[in-house]
């Protein structure tokens, strides 16, 4: 599938819910987040046939994380290398590796279905079904996580919150990472690169995000939000992405090595507390 698609997205895509899709993290579950998510689901489900509806619970599940990639959370220079080398921020390379989900390339075959209705009804099915699971799902989060939500906007809106105060607080707030914030963004402004903001999350994200804005500059020229580009036409650009990307992992060895796991953790946490 030739697009970068967010987790919410490809949830949505997945499950036929794409109005409510903003930009969730990763769609399967781990650890606690996903025990609670299974307990949600079946009192959801019992609450959904209370209401005539027939819901199977289900949580999503996508590919496995690699040994690759679960080194790189960990802040392994030697993996990160490897996969940056090949795939850069893993952004252009969606357009090269289409196929490869490592690439950040939404496979569909690697997730499972949503063996419920969803998209499938008609509106006024629809209407009815969406007002019934909001109602469930707001119900399960109460009992297992005792939160009040009214919908799964309020779940992405309370999941990012805390994303961004725990980001705060523990990375962008730690002293040993704004020292090493300090040198890795004077090493690249020694590179030729643009560094407008030197707090640790901010830097971290600065690849990718430039990245992302040359997609969404070529999307605009062809009048679309996300473009459509040929293995051939992609290759330039995911060249010059992985120059940055190695440029920035080498500027930042010491700084990721603390970085990593530490945003790992804070990841973990938030999925934990508010799974998605």
């Amino acid at each position: 599938m030739r697009a970068f698609v967010t987790a919410a997205l490809a949830l949505a895509v997945l499950t036929g819910c794409a109005t409510d899709a903003p930009e969730p993290a990763a769609p399967s579950a781990t650890g606690a987040g996903k025990e609670a998510k299974w307990k949600m689901e079946r009192i959801k489900a019992d609450c959904m046939k209370q209401k005539g509806f027939k819901y199977t619970p289900f949580v999503m599940s996508g590919p496995k994380e690699t040994e690759a990639q679960k080194k790189v959370a960990a802040g392994d220079y030697a993996a990160a290398k490897e996969v940056r080398t090949k795939y850069g921020y893993r952004i252009f390379a969606q357009f090269v590796y289409p196929d490869d989900s490592a690439s950040g390339a939404l496979v569909e075959d690697e997730y499972e279905r949503d063996p419920n209705p969803g998209a499938r009804l008609n509106r006024t099915q629809f209407n009815a079904y969406k007002k019934a699971d909001d109602a469930c799902m707001a119900k399960a989060f109460k009992a297992v996580l005792n939160k009040d939500v009214k919908n799964r906007m309020d779940v992405f809106k309370m999941h990012f919150d805390l994303k961004k105060q725990l980001t705060a607080r523990r990375l962008d707030g730690d002293a040993e990472l704004v020292r090493l914030a300090a040198t890795f963004g004077d090493c690249l402004k020694g590179k030729g690169y643009a560094i407008t903001s030197l707090k640790p999350s901010d830097l971290a994200g600065r690849g990718e995000k430039a990245m992302l804005a040359q997609v969404g500059k070529i999307g605009k020229e062809q009048g679309t939000s996300w473009p459509e580009l040929t293995t051939a036409q992609a290759r330039p650009y995911l060249a010059k992405e992985i120059k940055d990307a190695l440029d920035d992992l080498e500027c930042g060895k010491e700084f990721y090595a603390r970085y990593a796991p530490m945003k790992t953790a804070v990841d973990q946490e938030v999925e934990a507390q508010i799974p998605l």
